[in-house]
């Protein structure tokens, strides 16, 4: 009796075997989900991270665009203006020949001296309460690194070459002129993202009046596409947001 008893209190063989199965499926199907949440919550964590790098980028400079030309030549005598050029902030600057000849935007404007696609140079005082004069403020994408500069305005300088050597990393990954073969590597899996397989300029302007030059530049539309550095975990897809912005010069 004693026997029987123990056997009916046990498990056997079988049993166990068959408990380990379920419980090994069980434990693979829960594996599988968390391994599933947590590649999702990292792409989404990667797609944020960039979002964020790329919309406070936009908010930056549409905040500079926005107070470009402060303060404005009417806000001084003919005599201080005279006696202090570099008081007077021109909404934009230029190279070659600034100040006495502004050249055409999207003509003659230099290529490494906005205002063009890829760079823009703005005039404003960043900060009227600390009475340092104006500033050049420079943005510039070099590769596909978005570079931004701040140097002191000069009388007789050149904007171009005075903010050369201050350029720093801004926004890394910016795709907007990458390579053609990076262009058509994305486009496959973002469709119409590079019409034409042509870059997409991070700055275009509209004008006021018939004659496009800088001091002309009423508002500026900024386009970032930038590019996570890292890829969906399990896709495998580039992690890529493109996002713009609008600033209107609200000075003379």
């Amino acid at each position: 009796m004693s026997s029987q008893r123990n056997r009916r209190q046990g498990f056997s063989l079988i049993e166990m075997l068959v408990s380990v199965a379920v419980f090994t499926v069980v434990m693979a199907a829960v594996f599988s989900l968390l391994i599933a949440s947590q590649q999702r919550y990292q792409a989404e964590s990667e797609r944020l991270d960039t979002f964020q790098t790329a919309r406070q980028a936009i908010d930056l400079m549409v905040r500079d665009i926005h107070i470009a030309g402060y303060p404005p030549a009417n806000a001084f005598s003919p005599a201080v203006q005279a006696a202090n050029p570099e008081r007077v902030a021109l909404p934009f600057g230029w190279s070659p020949n600034y100040p006495a000849a502004p050249c055409t935007v999207g003509v003659n404007c230099s290529v490494t001296g906005g205002p063009g696609p890829f760079d823009l140079i703005i005039e404003t005082d960043v900060d009227p309460l600390a009475a340092n004069g104006v500033e050049w403020i420079r943005y510039r994408l070099n590769g596909t690194t978005l570079e931004r500069g701040m140097v002191t305005k000069t009388v007789g300088g050149d904007p171009a070459n005075a903010t050369q050597g201050a350029m720093v990393a801004y926004v890394e990954n910016v795709m907007n002129n990458t390579s053609v073969a990076q262009m058509t590597n994305l486009r496959g899996f973002y469709a119409g993202l590079f019409p034409g397989n042509l870059p997409v300029p991070v700055f275009t302007y509209q004008f006021d009046g018939a004659v496009n030059v800088p001091g002309a530049i009423r508002t500026v539309n900024v386009t970032l596409i930038v590019l996570s550095p890292n890829v969906d975990p399990k896709t495998r897809q580039p992690i890529l947001v493109t996002l713009t912005g609008f600033a209107r010069r609200v000075n003379p």
